[in-house]
């Protein structure tokens, strides 16, 4: 094949620019961007897991909850991945992750919805993956929760006889596989059973969570003498979409049911729900925030280095013969604020608007005008004024932490850097509101 045969074309290319799914460990895609975030490792994640740099486990904790967070977009989901691929290991852990936007309703989310689909994909994997079995004693008291307080229900009578239709031949591990599965997507598709379900799951708590606790305990058994791993570790993703007010009812009014279940957690959280209350150091041990990539410092001035490490991340998708000049690239990367989804978007946008398939400077004004314009949809003009006052001052988050940034901070108009300062989302620096801000503030 020649040359030319091999040269990926621009519609090509814009196929790779799909921003809505995270990249699996060993895609061809994936770079490291942790030397653009700035003093970013994963270590320090797994040092709270008690495993050290050469990969090795030392004794595990009984329990721990661990916070993942950093803004929608910036590369959690595909470090959540690449995190769950390194500890599941023989020698480590475990792991079984849940994506709540796969598996349940985000939109309408609760901690019973989510820990009755963390049990649905333990009891999946144990059975269906590595054909695990486990003794009837063992079941026997998730069994009966489901028997005597779903069961006996008024309400859920009827679905236990659609339940019955379907999984009446098995018993045992199978059957509970298919009842938790059943349960589960019947509370993801808004069925008429799913207030009843979380209505039980709430009034029955204690018993929920003692039989999720032995499950287990004992699933741990199985899988250390089959060579699987010495702990079981849950890696929760899409938690960080909740709203504020959702958030807020999962992570902290709702904490002591989540931390009922004596197992290791990694949920993944919104950073605005860090600014937004203090309780969540009392309930979650250790807080992992994935940071924006840092183009440029405190000051505004380019940091050259971590130009080139997103320049990768572009190349890997877009080669560099498809932009007419390097420096179009780096405007593009300059108004993405170091925000990896964004920069994807504003890509896709320049191909959309490009003439004689390469990237220009024109189709690279045309995204940055038509993605501020979708963020000039949800400021209003007071904002502009917040956003003015904290690009002017360099210690801001002190000054102006409160309902109005943690808001920002969520709908992304507002972006944080490791050095822990905070700076508006450079394309909204180019908007009418932004800049009539700014002549009023004299800046």
């Amino acid at each position: 094949m020649s040359d030319t045969e091999q040269r990926l074309s621009i519609w090509d290319a814009k196929n790779n620019l799909t921003y809505d799914q995270p990249l699996e460990p060993g895609d061809d895609k994936f770079v490291d961007l942790a030397p653009a975030r700035g003093e970013f490792n994963l270590q320090r994640l797994y040092s709270q897991l008690n495993v050290d740099n050469q990969g090795n486990l030392h004794k595990p904790p009984l329990k721990q909850y661990i916070l993942f967070t950093g803004h929608r977009g910036c590369g959690k989901s595909t470090e959540l991945l690449r995190i769950a691929d390194h500890l599941h290991d023989p020698k480590r852990y475990y792991v079984v992750h849940l994506d709540c936007l796969e598996t349940l309703d985000i939109n309408n989310l609760k901690y019973s919805d989510v820990l009755l689909a963390l049990a649905a994909a333990l009891l999946k994997k144990l059975e269906t993956q590595h054909g695990i079995s486990m003794e009837q004693v063992h079941l026997s008291r998730l069994e009966n929760w489901y028997k005597e307080r779903v069961v006996t229900h008024s309400k859920l009578r009827s679905m236990e006889a659609e339940l019955k239709a379907g999984i009446k031949t098995k018993t045992g591990l199978p059957w509970l596989v298919e009842l938790f599965a059943e349960l589960t997507n019947k509370i993801s598709i808004g069925s008429t059973y799913r207030d009843e379900l979380r209505e039980v799951v709430r009034n029955n708590f204690t018993e929920f969570s003692d039989s999720f606790n032995q499950l287990i305990r004992a699933a741990e058994d199985k899988v250390r003498a089959q060579h699987l791993g010495e702990r079981i570790l849950f890696t929760v993703d899409g938690t960080d979409r909740l709203d504020s007010e959702d958030a807020h009812k999962f992570f902290i009014d709702d904490v002591h049911q989540l931390t009922q279940i004596q197992s290791l957690f990694i949920y993944c959280a919104p950073i605005n729900l860090l600014r937004a209350s203090n309780q969540l150091n009392a309930s979650f041990g250790q807080t992992i925030r994935v940071p924006m990539l840092k183009v440029r410092d405190r000051d505004n001035q380019a940091i050259e280095a971590n130009y080139a490490t997103v320049r990768e991340l572009v190349y890997h998708r877009v080669p560099d013969y498809l932009f007419d000049d390097v420096d179009t690239l780096n405007y593009l990367i300059q108004y993405s604020g170091g925000h990896p989804r964004d920069l994807l978007r504003l890509l896709n946008i320049a191909i959309a608007n490009q003439d004689n398939e390469l990237i220009d400077r024109v189709a690279a004004e045309r995204a940055v005008k038509e993605l501020a314009s979708d963020y000039r949809r949800i400021i209003n003009s007071e904002e502009y004024e917040r956003l003015v006052a904290i690009d002017n001052t360099p210690d801001a988050p002190d000054e102006f932490t409160d309902e109005i940034s943690n808001t920002m901070l969520y709908n992304l108009i507002l972006l944080e850097y490791n050095d822990y300062y905070w700076k508006s989302h450079p394309v909204i620096t180019t908007l009418a509101g932004y800049k009539k801000a700014a002549l009023e503030a004299g800046v």
